[in-house]
Protein backbone atom coordinates (compact mmCIF):
# COMPACT_ATOMS: atom_id res chain seq x y z
CA UNK A 1 0.00 0.00 0.00
CA UNK A 2 1.33 3.40 -0.94
CA UNK A 3 1.08 6.26 1.51
CA UNK A 4 0.08 9.65 0.17
CA UNK A 5 1.21 12.81 1.90
CA UNK A 6 0.57 16.49 1.27
CA UNK A 7 3.03 19.30 1.93
CA UNK A 8 1.60 22.07 4.09
CA UNK A 9 3.22 25.51 4.27
CA UNK A 10 2.77 27.43 7.50
CA UNK A 11 4.27 30.74 8.50
CA UNK A 12 4.99 30.64 12.24
CA UNK A 13 6.75 33.54 13.97
CA UNK A 14 8.26 34.62 10.68
CA UNK A 15 9.63 31.17 9.80
CA UNK A 16 8.36 29.12 6.90
CA UNK A 17 7.51 25.63 8.17
CA UNK A 18 6.85 22.57 6.01
CA UNK A 19 5.18 19.50 7.44
CA UNK A 20 3.63 16.27 6.27
CA UNK A 21 -0.17 16.04 6.32
CA UNK A 22 -2.06 12.81 5.75
CA UNK A 23 -5.27 13.22 3.71
CA UNK A 24 -8.51 12.28 5.45
CA UNK A 25 -9.59 8.69 4.92
CA UNK A 26 -12.58 8.54 2.59
CA UNK A 27 -15.76 7.34 4.22
CA UNK A 28 -17.09 4.18 2.57
CA UNK A 29 -20.61 4.11 1.21
CA UNK A 30 -22.39 1.39 3.18
CA UNK A 31 -25.96 2.26 2.17
CA UNK A 32 -27.57 3.10 -1.19
CA UNK A 33 -27.86 6.76 -0.16
CA UNK A 34 -25.26 8.64 1.89
CA UNK A 35 -25.45 12.13 3.39
CA UNK A 36 -22.97 14.33 5.22
CA UNK A 37 -24.06 16.14 8.36
CA UNK A 38 -22.99 19.37 6.67
CA UNK A 39 -25.71 18.78 4.06
CA UNK A 40 -28.20 19.60 6.80
CA UNK A 41 -26.43 22.65 8.19
CA UNK A 42 -24.08 20.95 10.63
CA UNK A 43 -21.09 22.96 11.86
CA UNK A 44 -18.24 21.10 13.54
CA UNK A 45 -16.71 23.94 15.52
CA UNK A 46 -17.42 22.58 19.00
CA UNK A 47 -19.80 25.39 19.94
CA UNK A 48 -22.61 25.43 17.36
CA UNK A 49 -25.52 23.26 18.48
CA UNK A 50 -26.19 20.67 15.77
CA UNK A 51 -29.32 19.00 17.13
CA UNK A 52 -31.52 20.22 14.28
CA UNK A 53 -28.97 19.08 11.70
CA UNK A 54 -28.97 15.56 13.16
CA UNK A 55 -32.78 15.55 13.35
CA UNK A 56 -33.16 16.68 9.74
CA UNK A 57 -30.68 14.03 8.59
CA UNK A 58 -32.47 11.26 10.49
CA UNK A 59 -35.81 12.42 9.09
CA UNK A 60 -34.45 12.20 5.54
CA UNK A 61 -33.07 8.70 6.15
CA UNK A 62 -36.36 7.54 7.68
CA UNK A 63 -37.95 7.89 4.22
CA UNK A 64 -35.41 5.58 2.56
CA UNK A 65 -36.26 2.26 4.19
CA UNK A 66 -37.63 0.68 1.01
CA UNK A 67 -34.45 1.69 -0.84
CA UNK A 68 -32.16 0.02 1.69
CA UNK A 69 -31.86 2.92 4.09
CA UNK A 70 -29.36 5.73 4.35
CA UNK A 71 -25.99 6.61 5.81
CA UNK A 72 -25.14 9.74 7.78
CA UNK A 73 -21.47 10.65 7.63
CA UNK A 74 -20.08 12.78 10.44
CA UNK A 75 -16.85 14.39 9.16
CA UNK A 76 -13.82 15.34 11.24
CA UNK A 77 -14.66 18.09 13.70
CA UNK A 78 -16.43 18.67 17.00
CA UNK A 79 -20.19 18.34 16.61
CA UNK A 80 -22.03 19.61 19.69
CA UNK A 81 -25.57 18.29 20.03
CA UNK A 82 -28.44 17.64 22.38
CA UNK A 83 -29.87 14.10 22.40
CA UNK A 84 -31.29 12.81 19.11
CA UNK A 85 -33.00 9.65 17.89
CA UNK A 86 -31.91 7.18 15.24
CA UNK A 87 -34.20 5.50 12.70
CA UNK A 88 -34.44 2.07 11.09
CA UNK A 89 -32.17 1.08 8.20
CA UNK A 90 -29.63 3.72 9.18
CA UNK A 91 -25.84 3.79 9.38
CA UNK A 92 -24.22 6.50 11.49
CA UNK A 93 -20.59 6.73 10.33
CA UNK A 94 -18.02 8.73 12.30
CA UNK A 95 -14.93 9.73 10.37
CA UNK A 96 -11.48 9.67 11.86
CA UNK A 97 -11.19 12.72 14.16
CA UNK A 98 -14.97 13.17 14.22
CA UNK A 99 -16.30 13.84 17.72
CA UNK A 100 -19.98 14.00 18.60
CA UNK A 101 -20.17 16.07 21.80
CA UNK A 102 -23.17 15.79 24.11
CA UNK A 103 -24.26 19.13 25.49
CA UNK A 104 -23.63 19.13 29.24
CA UNK A 105 -26.72 21.13 30.28
CA UNK A 106 -29.39 18.72 31.49
CA UNK A 107 -32.25 21.00 30.44
CA UNK A 108 -31.60 19.85 26.86
CA UNK A 109 -31.94 16.17 27.80
CA UNK A 110 -35.50 14.79 27.56
CA UNK A 111 -37.06 12.71 30.30
CA UNK A 112 -38.39 9.21 29.74
CA UNK A 113 -40.09 6.57 31.92
CA UNK A 114 -38.01 4.38 34.24
CA UNK A 115 -36.60 1.18 32.79
CA UNK A 116 -39.27 -1.55 32.80
CA UNK A 117 -36.66 -3.97 34.16
CA UNK A 118 -36.36 -1.78 37.27
CA UNK A 119 -39.73 -0.05 37.48
CA UNK A 120 -38.14 2.94 39.19
CA UNK A 121 -35.29 5.38 38.66
CA UNK A 122 -31.88 4.14 39.76
CA UNK A 123 -31.01 7.40 41.52
CA UNK A 124 -34.39 9.12 41.92
CA UNK A 125 -38.00 7.97 41.74
CA UNK A 126 -39.94 8.85 38.63
CA UNK A 127 -38.61 9.52 35.13
CA UNK A 128 -34.99 9.41 34.04
CA UNK A 129 -32.95 11.32 31.50
CA UNK A 130 -32.78 9.82 28.02
CA UNK A 131 -29.56 8.97 26.21
CA UNK A 132 -27.47 11.18 23.95
CA UNK A 133 -28.03 8.83 21.01
CA UNK A 134 -31.30 6.94 21.31
CA UNK A 135 -33.38 4.50 19.32
CA UNK A 136 -36.41 2.37 20.03
CA UNK A 137 -38.58 -0.03 18.03
CA UNK A 138 -35.98 -0.02 15.26
CA UNK A 139 -34.55 -2.57 12.86
CA UNK A 140 -31.20 -2.64 11.04
CA UNK A 141 -29.17 0.09 12.75
CA UNK A 142 -25.39 0.50 12.44
CA UNK A 143 -23.11 2.86 14.39
CA UNK A 144 -19.57 2.59 13.07
CA UNK A 145 -16.69 4.56 11.62
CA UNK A 146 -12.97 5.11 11.42
CA UNK A 147 -12.77 5.16 15.22
CA UNK A 148 -14.52 8.50 15.59
CA UNK A 149 -15.71 9.41 19.08
CA UNK A 150 -19.01 9.92 20.86
CA UNK A 151 -18.21 12.02 23.93
CA UNK A 152 -20.88 12.51 26.60
CA UNK A 153 -18.94 15.26 28.41
CA UNK A 154 -19.89 13.55 31.65
CA UNK A 155 -17.75 15.70 33.94
CA UNK A 156 -20.58 18.16 34.63
CA UNK A 157 -23.04 15.33 35.24
CA UNK A 158 -20.70 13.54 37.67
CA UNK A 159 -20.09 16.72 39.63
CA UNK A 160 -23.81 17.51 39.90
CA UNK A 161 -24.52 13.93 40.94
CA UNK A 162 -21.97 14.13 43.76
CA UNK A 163 -23.39 17.48 44.85
CA UNK A 164 -26.96 16.09 44.72
CA UNK A 165 -28.05 18.74 42.22
CA UNK A 166 -29.86 16.39 39.81
CA UNK A 167 -33.56 15.59 40.20
CA UNK A 168 -33.60 12.57 37.89
CA UNK A 169 -31.47 9.51 37.14
CA UNK A 170 -28.68 10.26 34.66
CA UNK A 171 -28.99 8.94 31.12
CA UNK A 172 -26.73 6.61 29.11
CA UNK A 173 -24.52 7.69 26.25
CA UNK A 174 -26.02 5.32 23.65
CA UNK A 175 -29.26 3.44 24.27
CA UNK A 176 -31.18 1.20 21.86
CA UNK A 177 -34.49 -0.27 23.07
CA UNK A 178 -36.93 -2.87 21.70
CA UNK A 179 -34.96 -3.18 18.47
CA UNK A 180 -33.25 -5.83 16.34
CA UNK A 181 -30.28 -6.27 14.03
CA UNK A 182 -27.97 -3.77 15.68
CA UNK A 183 -24.26 -3.39 14.90
CA UNK A 184 -21.95 -1.07 16.85
CA UNK A 185 -18.28 -1.21 15.85
CA UNK A 186 -15.04 0.68 15.29
CA UNK A 187 -15.84 3.74 17.40
CA UNK A 188 -14.76 5.25 20.71
CA UNK A 189 -17.28 6.02 23.44
CA UNK A 190 -16.12 8.19 26.29
CA UNK A 191 -17.18 10.13 29.38
CA UNK A 192 -20.80 9.03 29.54
CA UNK A 193 -23.02 10.73 32.12
CA UNK A 194 -24.11 7.26 33.31
CA UNK A 195 -23.94 3.83 31.67
CA UNK A 196 -22.08 4.01 28.37
CA UNK A 197 -23.78 1.55 26.02
CA UNK A 198 -27.19 0.16 26.96
CA UNK A 199 -29.13 -2.15 24.63
CA UNK A 200 -32.50 -2.96 26.20
CA UNK A 201 -34.80 -5.82 25.11
CA UNK A 202 -33.03 -6.11 21.75
CA UNK A 203 -32.38 -9.07 19.45
CA UNK A 204 -29.34 -9.81 17.30
CA UNK A 205 -26.95 -7.22 18.72
CA UNK A 206 -23.28 -7.19 17.68
CA UNK A 207 -20.76 -4.96 19.49
CA UNK A 208 -17.13 -5.23 18.41
CA UNK A 209 -13.94 -3.17 18.22
CA UNK A 210 -15.39 -0.50 20.49
CA UNK A 211 -13.15 1.51 22.84
CA UNK A 212 -14.85 2.78 26.01
CA UNK A 213 -13.11 5.40 28.14
CA UNK A 214 -13.89 7.06 31.47
CA UNK A 215 -11.79 8.12 34.46
CA UNK A 216 -11.08 5.40 37.02
CA UNK A 217 -12.22 7.72 39.79
CA UNK A 218 -14.81 10.50 39.98
CA UNK A 219 -16.99 9.00 37.20
CA UNK A 220 -19.80 7.14 39.02
CA UNK A 221 -21.75 4.37 37.25
CA UNK A 222 -20.02 4.79 33.90
CA UNK A 223 -20.33 1.09 33.10
CA UNK A 224 -19.01 0.02 29.72
CA UNK A 225 -21.67 -2.21 28.13
CA UNK A 226 -24.91 -3.07 29.93
CA UNK A 227 -26.97 -5.51 27.85
CA UNK A 228 -30.37 -5.60 29.50
CA UNK A 229 -33.08 -8.19 28.76
CA UNK A 230 -31.53 -8.91 25.33
CA UNK A 231 -31.09 -12.09 23.31
CA UNK A 232 -28.63 -13.06 20.56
Amino acid sequence: FASVFIWQRNLVDGFLIFRWSVPARPMPKLRPVAFNLTDFGGVGDGSTLNTEAFERAVSAISKLGKRGGGQLNVPAGYWLTAPFNLTSHMTLFLAEDAVILGIDDEKYWPLMPPLPSYGYGREHPGPRYGSLIHGQNLKDVVITGHNGTINGQGQTWWKKYRQKLLNHTRGPLVQIMWSSDILISNITLRDSPFWTLHPYDCKNVTIKNVTILAPVFEAPNTDGIDPDSCED
